[in-house]
């Protein structure tokens, strides 16, 4: 750029030139598909089966805790189902004895029924008398309301047995879930990134335990400034640099726009995949990015310095200087792009500073 002064006055003319702007955001590398993994039980870890880096399948033990409690749980559960199970059998014992019960009020009820009938017969020929009757009646009805509250018995008992042999089945099953929620498995296949548990170590419920990742395939996770969330679209390019590698520039491309805003910092979380697939080994480490929103190889630019408020410039002239309003086209954080209100062979006028 062309700068000239004049009482003090000092003025820059358009240039043409190549201008990128980018939006800046920080992050880190991460794996991708990462997800923390918690303990579901309280207990102690009595084994652990994966380190720092291994590779894991989905399904796989990582720890096992053990809880005195849910164990001596799961027995008890275990010995009321097989009782339940064993007294809803024909064999059982309970239901044995009430079959036979209905077995003797029929007997007895064989026995009033034919003492009635022959008491009917012999009342008729004025054998008996009507009290004599009645009797054998009573005795032929409550035998009959025996037989039935047996058979209602049986039928009310083995219902209940069957209800009972259901709960149990399910408190089983509960508490089979319960013990098996204490070995610690991998929902995906991958690599274990972190462990934080060591044998002999208490575990509480919730308490994080390892961290899994898709292995070899990382991603970015980086913040944008709510001010430039707009400007960010899925597929822009972004220049990656990380501090653990140098000055080495990595290649990505956003491919997911969260659309939360983080109230702590006032930023939003975007995703960005290596346009190659480079070979890392470590993951959470920091970076710096620039998401290139535009480039334009031979604009019309002027320092941002001439700025005077949002779209003002002041130009020389011979007259006078006078103020114009501009265009913008690109922006970055010393120039700006004119589409409109300055040519090329113009003086503008850069502000006085205090």
């Amino acid at each position: 750029m062309l700068f000239t002064g004049c009482n003090k006055t000092k003025t820059v003319k358009p240039i043409h030139k190549s201008i990128t702007e980018a939006v800046y955001a920080s992050g880190y590398i991460v794996p991708k598909n990462e997800y923390k993994v918690y303990a579901l039980s309280d207990g102690y870890i009595v084994s652990k089966f994966k380190d720092d880096g291994d590779s894991i399948n989905k399904g796989e033990a990582i720890y096992k805790v053990e809880n005195n409690t849910f164990a001596a749980r799961l027995s008890a559960s275990r010995s009321s189902f097989d009782l339940a199970k064993r007294n809803v059998g024909e064999d059982a014992p309970v239901l044995a004895d009430l079959r036979n019960k209905i077995k003797t009020a029929q007997v007895k009820l064989n026995n009033d029924s034919a003492n009635y009938a022959r008491y009917k017969n012999m009342f008729a020929a004025g054998a008996v008398t009507r009290s004599q009757l009645d009797q054998a009646q009573v005795s032929n009805d409550v035998s009959a309301n025996d037989l039935k509250s047996a058979i209602e018995n049986y039928q009310h008992t083995k219902d209940q047995l069957a209800v009972d042999l259901e709960n149990a089945q399910s408190n089983l099953t509960s508490s089979g879930e319960d013990l098996a929620n204490y070995v610690v498995t991998s929902m995906m296949d991958g690599e274990v990134y972190e462990t934080d548990k060591e044998l002999g170590e208490a575990v509480r419920k919730n308490d994080q335990v390892a961290l899994i990742g898709e292995k070899g395939h990382k991603i970015l996770q980086l913040s944008v400034d709510q001010q430039d969330i707009e400007k960010i679209k899925l597929g822009l390019e972004v220049e990656v640099k990380m501090d653990i590698t140098g000055s080495k520039i990595y290649k990505a491309r956003i491919s997911k726009i969260y659309p939360n805003m983080n109230q702590n910092d006032q930023s939003f979380k975007v995703e960005a995949e290596f346009e190659e697939k480079y070979q890392f080994d470590f993951v959470h480490a920091s970076v710096e990015a620039n998401i290139i929103i535009g480039y334009k190889d031979n604009a019309l630019i002027i320092p941002r310095a001439t700025l005077q408020g949002e779209d003002m410039i002041e130009l020389k002239g011979l007259a006078g200087n006078t103020k114009v309003k501009i265009e913008k086209g690109l922006e970055t954080l010393e120039y700006i792009e004119v589409l409109k209100g300055v040519k090329e062979s113009d003086e503008v006028v850069i502000p006085k500073t205090d």
